[in-house]
């Protein structure tokens, strides 16, 4: 027998207001949030793992330094799309989604990644300019975590349609 979680009450009072309708029921926006969400994934996990390649000493002929000052604003632009698109494809089916399991880890993963990359940036930025003379062993452990933990997210993203 399958145990099927209770819909928690603000899910489906959140789906079913008018905000939830108005973005079910609108030609527009729910596929506008979709592209945005994943142009948005796109942005946020490009540069990461690009970055984090660097890290580990893929393309040692551009400084750590300036690949990550290039990479990084690509990422914080990708952040910033996906929240809110996000929000709106949760809103528009936030019944089914709230107890969606792959959901949450994906969710957990988003907060771990990113508690990793401030982690990283308050532990090794001003590192940056001698990593390619001498790359610390955690700083290259934290890429390598950084790589899984990011390309899990899209993996698990299109995982929610089908489990």
């Amino acid at each position: 027998m399958e145990h099927v979680a209770a819909v928690p009450a603000w899910a489906l009072a959140l789906q079913e207001s008018g905000l939830g309708l108005f973005i079910r029921n609108s030609l527009w926006i729910y596929p506008f949030a979709n592209i945005t969400h994943v142009l948005g994934v796109i942005m946020l996990v490009g540069p990461i793992v690009a970055l984090d390649l660097r890290l580990l000493g893929v393309g040692r002929f551009i400084a750590a330094a300036a690949a990550s000052r290039f990479l990084t604003p690509f990422s914080i632009v990708g952040l910033l799309l996906v929240i809110p698109s996000g929000i709106t494809l949760f809103t528009a089916d936030a019944a089914s989604l709230a107890v969606n399991t792959v959901l949450r880890i994906k969710l957990v993963l988003v907060v771990f990644g990113i508690a990793n990359a401030v982690l990283f940036r308050a532990l090794w930025q001003a590192r940056l300019d001698a990593w390619d003379r001498d790359p610390p062993g955690l700083g290259r452990a934290q890429a390598a975590l950084s790589i899984v933990t990011w390309l899990s997210v899209p993996v698990l993203g299109r995982l929610i349609a089908y489990l």
